[in-house]
């Protein structure tokens, strides 16, 4: 029997299931595919899923192992069958980069790594198969899409030299391209590694560079983003006076509306300034003024940005450490910890480690909600 009519398992049921690990739903899937959430629904409960392009974009899209959506032999070996060169294709590529950053800034580093290395390497492909085409500059806009997104997960996972090899692989591209939103892009992801690193002043130069680039260029969420990513900075380097002066300049660019569509794939808005904000002035050391900030922040963020609402609420327990407020700094905490952990967020994990060591450290030791959250971070790294 051929090996083609060998169906092992229900393709519909895979589907669900993958979708479900990564915490999507129908709406997400059928918005990701561009797909009515009728069809997504008819197709979960396909056995087998006829069209091609759409198992190939599954496969990309949640990590099925392309096998068992029968594409052993027409995806695995892409040197020799790719499927044509067409606009179909080169919307595929797109759309499956776009779905995936949406994996990353909704489900984490730890979902979006999930055939990473695979799709970066069809992208790099088809690159290279559109050289000097007429889909040239939209294949290689991808690619450094691509290598920001490796990038980006590697920055979240806390594998930081990764992380800089990757945004460079980004930024040459952007370069040759002579793309200054994609340069700008990647600079201000590379200040965030270095934020990371404890290296704010660093970042600041990084950050500056990135403001050049996009000065001008009419691309208000990237330029808030940069300058909300450098208020911070500023204020981890208790330089004040320009961290306050940058988050405001943020402020005024939120009246701007964008000319273009952007393509950075940076979130900016009114809860993040806010956000952004509350964090200025927890590292300045205005506790009160940081917890109202993070609670205004927090009332208005979009739940489905798991990672960033792990990452706040780490925040507003070292907000409560600094009033003094042990009960309510560990209670945050491990709420901040559930999320992080459900998302692989490394670096707020780690964060939430490192206000545990100090809590050990301070007159507190011994109150039974700091040992609580002590067995919790000893159970996560079991």
């Amino acid at each position: 029997m051929s090996k083609h009519l060998v169906i092992v398992e229900h393709q519909g049921q895979l589907v669900a299931r993958y979708r479900k690990e990564l915490n999507l739903s129908q709406h997400d899937l059928a918005e990701a595919m561009r797909l009515s959430l009728r069809t997504v629904q008819r197709m979960e409960q396909e056995f087998v899923i006829h069209d091609p392009e759409r198992r190939r974009f599954l496969v990309g899209l949640l990590g099925i192992p392309a096998a068992k959506m029968l594409l052993d032999d027409e995806l695995l070996p892409v040197q020799k069958q790719r499927p044509p060169l067409n606009e179909d294709h080169m919307s595929f590529i797109e759309g499956i980069i776009d779905a995936r950053w949406k994996i990353q800034l909704m489900g984490g580093p730890q979902n979006a790594a999930q055939g990473m290395d695979g799709m970066v390497r069809e992208v790099e492909g088809f690159a290279r198969q559109v050289q000097g085409k007429a889909w040239h500059k939209r294949a290689y806009t991808q690619l450094c899409m691509a290598y920001q997104l490796r990038g980006s997960i590697h920055s979240d996972l806390r594998n930081f030299d990764s992380a800089l090899a990757a945004y460079k692989q980004a930024f040459d591209v952007a370069k040759e391209l002579g793309d200054k939103e994609l340069m700008g892009a990647v600079r201000n992801r590379q200040a965030i590694v270095l934020m990371r690193q404890n290296n704010p002043l660093a970042a600041v130069e990084y950050l500056n560079n990135a403001l050049d680039f996009v000065q001008g260029q009419g691309f208000p969420v990237l330029r808030g983003n940069i300058l909300m990513v450098r208020s911070e900075a500023y204020a981890a380097a208790q330089r004040s006076q320009e961290a306050w002066q940058s988050i405001g300049l943020a402020e005024s660019v939120l009246e701007q509306q964008p000319v273009v569509q952007e393509r950075s794939h940076r979130i900016f808005n009114p809860a993040m300034v806010a956000a952004h904000k509350g964090i200025d002035a927890l590292l300045l050391g205005d506790h009160q003024r940081a917890l109202a900030l993070i609670d205004k922040s927090l009332k208005i963020y979009n739940p489905t940005l798991t990672p960033g609402r792990a990452r706040l609420l780490a925040r507003k327990a070292e907000t409560y450490y600094g009033l003094k407020r042990v009960e309510d700094c560990t209670e945050v905490a491990e709420e901040a910890m559930t999320l992080a952990r459900a998302v692989g967020a490394r670096n707020t994990l780690a964060r939430i480690s490192e206000l545990h060591a100090d809590l050990v450290q301070s007159r507190w030791s011994k109150e039974l909600c700091v040992r609580r959250l002590g067995a919790v971070i000893t159970a996560d790294v079991r």
